[in-house]
């Protein structure tokens, strides 16, 4: 008797091991551990999407799911929000922290969002204008850029790599031109048509030199499609040069530059 108790429980403890189960309220478990919480599983084959809503399960890898019996993450949640009561306590780092987005899929991921949607760049250098004339305004390699931007640092071609809303503020430091010109920033489409945006502004003496005329200009552009191309301009109505740095007696810095963002 003993050896044959010892041979059914040498069986079922291998079957235990290779097989093993375990379900509450289902006679039916999907994963290695799990339980229906309605106890609406049928008593053979795959629970449907809506049975599955109030199940949990873990799988024999360490997923485990939430409303569904086939996890492919560690927390796959079916559907639903997920909630921390006490989440308030713990204030997250400015400027360090990352912020948590959900992909296509509903995978959460984290971005550092302020690169991320930012694109900023320099003007390469001084760059002298004609009358009248819309010149592209090329600026240096961006200091701040991501892949919803790519820009050609030899034509001066900004492309969106997403369509969406953009804010938009270009700043030109003017030098060279007589009292009363026109000074003229905007933002003009590729292939070349009426400008998507512009800000004008007249300045009052005549000025000369390392330090300019500054000029700012903001707008929203609505993107429509992948791949639009884009071109910021100056224009002048009379001859006149765009000073990438301006050096006076308080120092030299940078005074030409665009700055683009997703909102």
């Amino acid at each position: 008797m003993t050896r044959k108790l010892l041979t059914a429980f040498s069986v079922f403890a291998l079957s235990a091991v290779t097989f093993a189960q375990v379900g509450i309220s289902t006679n039916n478990p999907q994963a290695s551990f799990h339980i229906d919480g309605a106890k609406d599983n049928p008593a053979s084959g795959a629970p449907s999407a809506a049975q599955q809503a109030n199940d949990f399960a873990v799988t024999n890898t360490g997923n485990v799911g939430i409303g569904t019996t086939t996890p492919t993450e560690k927390l796959d949640v079916g559907t639903g929000n997920a909630r921390i009561r006490n989440i308030n306590t713990n204030i997250g780092v400015g400027g360090t922290d990352r912020v948590v987005v959900a992909d296509a899929t509903g995978v959460l991921k984290t971005i550092n969002f302020n690169s991320y949607s930012l694109f900023h760049a320099r003007l390469a250098s001084n760059q002298n204008l004609a009358t009248s004339t819309p010149s592209t305004l090329v600026f240096s390699a961006p200091l701040a850029t991501s892949s919803y931007y790519s820009y050609n640092t030899s034509t001066g071609v900004l492309t969106f790599n997403q369509a969406g809303n953009y804010l938009i503020t270009l700043q030109a430091s003017f030098t060279n031109t007589t009292a009363g010109t026109q000074l003229l920033l905007g933002i003009r489409p590729v292939p070349d048509a009426d400008y998507l945006g512009r800000g004008s502004h007249y300045n009052a003496v005549a000025n000369s030199g390392t330090i300019g005329e500054l000029m700012n200009y903001t707008t929203l552009l609505i993107i429509p499609t992948v791949g639009y191309q884009v071109r910021f301009t100056a224009a002048p109505n009379a001859s006149a040069t765009v000073l990438a740095t301006e050096t006076g007696s308080t120092g030299s810095g940078n005074v030409t530059n665009v700055t683009v963002q997703k909102i």
